[in-house]
C-alpha cells in the first residue's frame, strides 16, 4: 500500500472515530431534562451543546455518509458486487438486525418492568406484528440505527450509483437533483433523502478525484480550510439562534463546504496523532452509546434537574462518562469474547 493510501486510511479512521464522539453529544439528552431558570450557566451549557451538536457537530452525519461513499468504488468492478454484498451481510446486515432485536427487547423491558425508573424515557412497546416487524427490520426501537438502514440500501444500490458517477456529466446532473429533492420530500421508503446526497457526493468524488483526498494538504490549504470551517460553522450558529435564516438548499451547500473544509483542515492535526486500536473500532460507540447514555443521564438527573451549574456538569460529564464506559466495555468484550464481538459489531479484524 502506498504512503498516501496509508495516510488516507489513518485519516479516515480518526475522523470516523471523532464523528462517533460527536454523535454521543448529539444524542445526549441532559440539557432537555433541565427544569430550572435561564442564567449564565444554563445558557453556556446550551451554547456548548448547540456548537458541538448542531454547529460544528452538524457535519457528523453528512461527513459519515461522505466518507462511506468516498472509497466505495476504489478498484470496484460490477463482477465483484456479489462478493461485496456477501461481505456486507457480515459487517452490516447481521449487526443491524441483531441490535434492532436487542433494541426491541430493551423496549419490552422498559414497558413491562421497573427499568423505566432507571433510564431516560423511550417509546413504549405495544404488542403487534407490525411493531415487531418494524422493530427488527425498520429500527423502530433502535432509532439511532437509521443511518445503518440507509447504508444497507446504498450498498444494495451501489451498481446504480456506480453507473451514474462513472459518467461525469450524468453524475453531476443526478447529484444536483438529489440536492433539490429534499425540498419536496425528506424520505422515501424510510430512506433519508437529505443525507443521500452526501453519500452520492462521496461516491462521485471518490470515483474521479480520490487522489486529491489521499495525500496530506499543504499548511496553506489547511489554514484556508480552517478559515472556511470557522465561517461555515458561524453561519450555522447564527441560524440556530435565529439571527439569520438558511433555507434547505443553502443549508446543504453549507454542509457540503463544511465536509470538504473539515477534511482538509484535519491535516493540521492528523500527522501528529496515532491511530490506536480502540480508534479503529468506532462502530461499538455508534451502537452502545444510547444505552449507556440513558442510564448515565438518569443518574445525573437524580441529583438535580434545576441547578444550572449541575446542568453544565451533567452535559459534559455524561458525554465523557458514556464515551469512557462504552470504549472500556467494547475493549473488554473484544478481549474476552472476540468471536461474539465480531458478530455483534461486524468486525473485520
Amino acid at each position: 500500500m502506498s504512503t498516501n493510501l496509508t495516510y488516507f486510511w489513518k485519516k479516515k479512521t480518526l475522523i470516523s472515530f471523532s464523528i462517533a464522539i460527536f454523535v454521543i453529544v448529539i444524542h445526549n439528552s441532559a440539557t432537555w431534562q433541565y427544569t430550572g431558570s435561564s442564567d449564565i450557566f444554563s445558557n453556556t451549557t446550551l451554547f456548548i451543546r448547540n456548537f458541538f451538536a448542531y454547529g460544528l457537530g452538524a457535519i457528523a452525519v453528512p461527513l459519515f455518509f461522505f466518507l462511506s461513499g468516498l472509497a466505495l468504488f476504489r478498484n470496484f468492478k460490477l463482477s465483484s458486487y456479489p462478493t461485496k454484498m456477501r461481505s456486507r451481510i457480515k459487517t452490516i446486515l447481521i449487526p443491524y438486525l441483531l441490535w434492532n432485536t436487542i433494541g426491541l427487547l430493551f423496549c419490552l423491558l422498559y414497558t413491562y418492568t421497573p427499568l423505566s425508573n432507571y433510564i431516560t424515557s423511550r417509546e413504549v412497546f405495544e404488542p403487534s406484528f407490525q411493531n415487531i416487524f418494524e422493530g427488527i427490520f425498520l429500527y423502530r426501537y433502535n432509532v439511532h440505527f437509521w443511518f445503518l438502514y440507509d447504508l444497507i440500501i446504498y450498498m444494495i444500490l451501489s451498481p446504480v450509483f456506480y453507473f451514474l458517477v462513472s459518467k461525469k456529466s450524468l453524475g453531476i446532473i443526478f447529484g444536483l437533483l438529489l440536492i433539490i429533492l429534499p425540498i419536496f420530500t425528506e424520505s422515501f421508503l424510510h430512506l433519508n433523502l437529505y443525507f443521500t446526497a452526501f453519500f452520492y457526493f462521496g461516491c462521485f468524488v471518490g470515483k474521479h478525484y480520490l487522489h486529491l483526498f489521499t495525500k496530506p494538504a499543504s499548511k496553506r490549504t489547511c489554514l484556508i480550510a480552517g478559515i472556511i470551517t470557522v465561517v461555515a460553522t458561524t453561519l450555522r450558529m447564527l441560524s440556530i439562534y435565529n439571527i439569520i435564516q438558511i433555507p434547505v438548499i443553502p443549508s446543504q451547500f453549507n454542509l457540503f463546504i463544511l465536509v470538504i473544509s473539515t477534511w482538509f483542515f484535519a491535516d493540521l492535526f492528523i500527522p501528529h496523532l496515532k491511530a490506536y486500536r480502540f480508534t479503529t473500532e468506532f462502530f461499538p460507540i455508534y451502537t452502545l452509546h444510547p444505552y449507556f447514555l440513558s442510564i448515565i443521564v438518569k443518574l445525573f438527573c437524580l441529583i438535580s434537574t434545576n441547578n444550572s451549574l449541575w446542568l453544565l456538569v451533567s452535559e459534559i460529564g455524561s458525554t465523557c462518562l458514556a464515551f469512557v464506559l462504552v470504549t472500556a466495555f467494547s475493549c473488554f468484550w473484544h478481549r474476552k469474547m472476540p468471536h461474539s464481538y465480531k458478530i455483534a459489531f461486524g468486525s473485520r479484524n
